[in-house]
């Protein structure tokens, strides 16, 4: 072996000997030129600092783990709002940046909250056209959602239309009267003869009470207008929500109370970043 290869060992094995420790306490060691430092932090018995990205779906958890990990001088909450898009996201930043020191911002909760079934599948069929038939479907499937509002229909009167359309699926529309209260009379007719004519009232506007996030346990009212279209005595329908990005913005406001209070912690509305 010739001298330099000596000299190469001899400075390598001189090189690791006894680790040593960085100014935030991570051990480490370093060999010659043109080799990278190697952290020793995995050997420890536990890590020097706290580092973690963790995701949960629901207020309370949000709440939990940063309260647990997160102090008022260290934790900022930052809020990213959609309400067209029914979109709300929180990154709780455990160890954001201080008024006058600086931190790694690599210990962060994401809350990403789940939306309630409810709201998913009523957003999901908006303005979305239904045959006679399979609206009255829809509309029995997803009766509890109708909310008792004075001056609009219940859910029992939502019930009977909707058992009015199933009986006159098979059957013409004759004619319609626009009613004092808003709604529409039809006139449905299996033929010419007045023994098989039906009347039956549809209802111009009706209010759900929806949960926006699940588990959030608030039902917020939504108006919905109904719409239908004729043609060849058939008849389509569908339903427009009326600004559900007005009730998605009342439930994020009412979540985002909950975590202030609960936690204390300032809430900006954006995103942190990365973690420079």
């Amino acid at each position: 072996m010739d001298n330099v290869n000596i000299e190469y060992l001899a400075g390598l094995c001189a090189s690791i000997g006894q680790p040593n420790t960085s100014h935030g306490g991570t051990p480490y060691i370093t060999v010659p030129d043109g080799y990278r430092v190697h952290y020793l932090e995995r050997l420890l018995p536990t890590p020097v600092r706290k580092r973690a990205e963790v995701i949960v779906t629901d207020t309370d958890s949000f709440i939990f783990y940063t309260k647990k990990h997160g102090s008022l001088d260290d934790c900022t909450v930052y809020a990213a709002i959609d309400s067209e898009k029914s979109y709300f996201n929180l990154v709780g930043v455990i160890n954001d940046h201080g008024a006058d020191k600086a931190q790694w911002r690599d210990h962060r909760c994401t809350f990403e909250p789940k939306q309630a079934v409810e709201w998913k599948r009523w957003l999901g069929k908006n303005k979305m056209t239904f045959s006679q038939a399979d609206f009255a479907t829809w509309l029995e499937d997803n009766l509890p959602d109708i909310a008792s509002v004075p001056g609009m229909p219940s859910g029992t009167d939502i019930l009977s239309m909707a058992l009015g359309f199933e009986a006159n699926a098979d059957k013409r529309l004759r004619s319609k009267i626009n009613l004092q209260n808003g709604g529409v009379q039809f006139e449905f007719v299996e033929d010419e003869d007045k023994d098989t004519r039906t009347k039956m009232q549809v209802f111009e506007r009706f209010t759900l009470g929806l949960p926006v996030f699940d588990g959030s346990g608030n039902a917020y009212p939504l108006e919905a207008r109904l719409k239908y279209r004729e043609k060849e005595g058939k008849v389509t329908f569908w339903y427009e929500l009326i600004r559900p990005d007005r009730v998605f913005k009342t439930a994020v406001t009412d979540e985002l109370s909950r975590i202030k209070e609960g936690t204390g912690f300032p809430i900006i509305s954006g995103i942190p970043g990365d973690n420079n």
